[in-house]
């Protein structure tokens, strides 16, 4: 399907819509008869309560690109997110992953960075001018050692945990939270008067491209994914390839990857081919990809409930494995923190490498690999901060985000 075509973050529009079912029977999560596949969406329109789609649904937009008629039901499901979560708000236990709320699940890591990665840190919340630079996300900042390679050269890094782009939000249906990240990002934008990003990370591409300027964010500048970018300098020489890797690998598909189509998902394929690697595709890949495991916590009723989060990541993990590659590889940095945590209790022998970190093997250079601690050290932060709220029923709403610079 040509993404360019339709437009995939409109809202769900019920007079096309034809009850085939093909959204929910088709839904690499659910895979729900088709006749159970149609009473759901009946159910959602209604706005009556769901027996699956509600409670299971990772939002992942797959169901966008499968509708034959383009209704978008992700935006039904999402606008069906948001009237839950206004009436009853959320599970206690979800506040330790609200982005702005401190301490987190990331804050928890960064607390506990070596020193190096902590000054890189201090280096990137950096407000002076910046005319071109890289945007870490959120979780390129709880792992900022992946960005110490040459092949980011000539790319200012800027950004902290306070400049998320607010995808978790969206995810959740927290459409108010999206509107006020938006203005948080226009002063933050303007004030370092940017005029080209580069950034890692499709979940933040997608939301700086298509969600964020529909809550009022109105980007002036140039904005484009790294693996083009990355892309661009081995093909005119500026990145020199010097090593072929002898591997065969899986890969785990973002999200949004699936979005974007060839212009996102051909990359990192083209990426490992070009360095010799082979590329064993697994059932649920490119637009049909599984998310990773972190949106099994997006509902209301789920409310990062981790049996779900783990169960769903373990589901990941083993059509990995059923693969039998040599090695998985990711292209977004939240996919390798969830499968680095979720690895200690489902091990499937197969390493976990960034993009970057093939590509650093590549052109001579020796990766840190520090994810396997990474993950572990956001999975104990889990269970120790969430452990007391897991029986609580008490319900939360999530306060203002602060409106700085």
């Amino acid at each position: 399907m040509d993404r360019n075509k339709f437009d995939l973050f409109a809202p769900f529009d019920e007079k096309k819509c034809t009850l085939c079912g093909e959204c929910f029977s088709q839904c690499p999560v659910m895979h729900l008869p088709i006749d159970e596949a149609k009473k759901e969406m009946e159910r959602l329109i209604a706005g009556e309560k769901t027996k699956y789609v509600l409670q299971k649904c990772t939002s992942c937009l797959a169901c966008n690109l499968i509708c034959p008629e383009h209704c978008n039901p992700t935006q039904l499901i999402l606008d069906r997110w948001h009237e839950m979560y206004v009436h009853q708000g959320f599970p206690l236990k979800a506040e330790w992953f609200i982005p702005h709320y401190k301490p987190n699940f990331r804050t928890y890591v960064l607390d506990r960075l070596p020193e190096e990665e902590k000054e890189m840190l201090e280096a990137w919340d950096n407000l002076s001018p910046c005319e071109e630079m890289f945007y870490p996300g959120c979780n390129i900042i709880t792992s900022p050692y992946l960005t110490r390679t040459s092949l980011l050269d000539g790319l200012e890094i800027r950004g902290s945990l306070d400049t998320c782009c607010g995808e978790m939000y969206y995810r959740m249906g927290l459409f108010e939270q999206v509107e006020q990240v938006g203005k948080r990002l226009d002063r933050y934008f303007h004030k370092l008067g940017v005029k080209r990003m580069v950034i890692p990370c499709t979940a933040g591409y997608n939301m700086f491209s298509n969600v964020l300027p529909r809550f009022g964010f109105k980007p002036d500048f140039e904005i484009q994914h790294l693996l083009p970018w990355l892309w661009e300098r081995i093909e005119d020489g500026r990145i020199e390839i010097k090593n072929r890797l002898a591997m065969k690998v899986t890969i785990q598909d973002s999200c949004y990857g699936k979005i974007f189509g060839g212009e996102i998902l051909d990359l990192p394929r083209k990426l490992l081919a070009r360095i010799g690697v082979e590329v064993v595709e697994e059932r649920y890949s490119r637009q049909n990809s599984l998310c990773c495991g972190i949106a099994a916590g997006f509902s209301p009723e789920s409310g990062y409930s981790p049996t779900r989060i783990v169960s769903s990541t373990i589901r990941s993990l083993k059509e990995a494995k059923a693969t039998r590659a040599d090695a998985i590889v990711v292209y977004c940095a939240g996919c390798l923190q969830m499968l680095s945590a979720v690895h200690t209790f489902y091990p499937t022998g197969m390493p976990i490498y960034h993009i970057l970190e093939m590509l650093q093997m590549a052109i001579g250079e020796k990766p840190a690999r520090r994810q396997r601690q990474r993950g572990r050290s956001q999975l104990l932060g889990t269970l120790v901060h969430q452990s007391p709220k897991l029986i609580s029923r008490n319900k939360f709403h999530v306060k203002q985000i602060a409106q700085e610079w």
